[in-house]
């Protein structure tokens, strides 16, 4: 039978922080790279990322590989997709556009077993290690392992989400700041005001509520003061913004040689 890694239940037992990276470029390299760093788990981002189902199943490969947890941004809430990528073996999903508690209640029940949800039972799937042939001790050891977290995102969710961190069974919230700036029609700027009061209310629901909060540091604040409050989740930074600050960098570097 497969092992999960488990490094972010793991960790959070023992009231330490998870630090992962989002990851939207299809290369299994660098989720491994992410892995190897020390980090504890990768956001595969499905949603915004270059990448179709058959890719985030060899980016869940290179997260076992490396020792980590898989979390997928899923494009929407469609339950088969859910279903496919936690029998891929992901660690758990990422659900954008969480509304209301309704939406919340039906992205969990896509992710967990009967009678608490919906999701298929198979005992032939990756997610377990291809075969199980105690499919009954299995489903016992992993019914509670995936992961489930709401993207508040809209200003609905935001005007729902003490109801949503409170009553739909998810194991935490995120704050998506650009969605809601375009909504608001502040042109993106996340700094607006609104938008910040709107992040410290979804991240005190959260808390609040006794669940898990996926902070973003350059977002939400410094990873110390976050800490204080209860946070223990943390992206700390992507792929794409990551290369591309390197390369400009260094080329910033090179032409100020050059010119010298």
């Amino acid at each position: 039978m497969r092992v999960a890694p488990r490094r972010i239940k793991t960790k959070l037992a023992a009231g330490a922080p998870a630090f992962g990276a989002c990851v939207q470029l299809p290369s299994p390299d660098i989720v491994e790279i992410v892995g190897y760093a020390g980090l504890d788990f990768a956001w595969i981002d499905a949603e915004h990322g270059s990448m179709g189902v058959g890719e985030v199943n060899q980016l869940v490969r290179a997260a076992d590989a490396a020792g980590i947890d898989a979390i997928v941004r899923v494009p929407d809430h469609n339950a088969s997709f859910i279903q496919k990528v936690l029998d891929m073996g992901a660690a758990g999903i990422i659900a954008p556009h969480v509304r209301d508690v309704e939406v919340a209640q039906a992205v969990v029940a896509a992710a967990r077993y009967a009678p608490e949800g919906v999701r298929g039972a198979c005992p032939a799937v990756r997610a377990v290690g291809h075969l199980t042939m105690d499919w009954p001790a299995t489903l016992r050891q992993i019914r509670d392992d995936a992961i489930v977290i709401g993207l508040i995102e809209d200003a609905d969710g935001v005007a729902n989400v003490e109801e949503i961190a409170a009553g739909s069974g998810l194991d935490g919230l995120i704050f998506g700041p650009y969605d809601l700036a375009t909504e608001l029609g502040l042109d993106g700027d996340v700094s607006d005001a609104r938008v910040r009061e709107m992040n410290v209310r979804v991240r005190k629901a959260a808390l609040n509520a006794g669940i898990q909060y996926l902070a973003l540091p350059g977002l939400d604040g410094a990873v110390g003061a976050l800490m204080a409050e209860g946070v223990r989740l943390f992206n700390v930074t992507a792929d794409r913004g990551l290369l591309f600050t390197a390369f400009e960098s260094a080329l910033a570097a090179a032409r100020e040689e050059a010119s010298a």
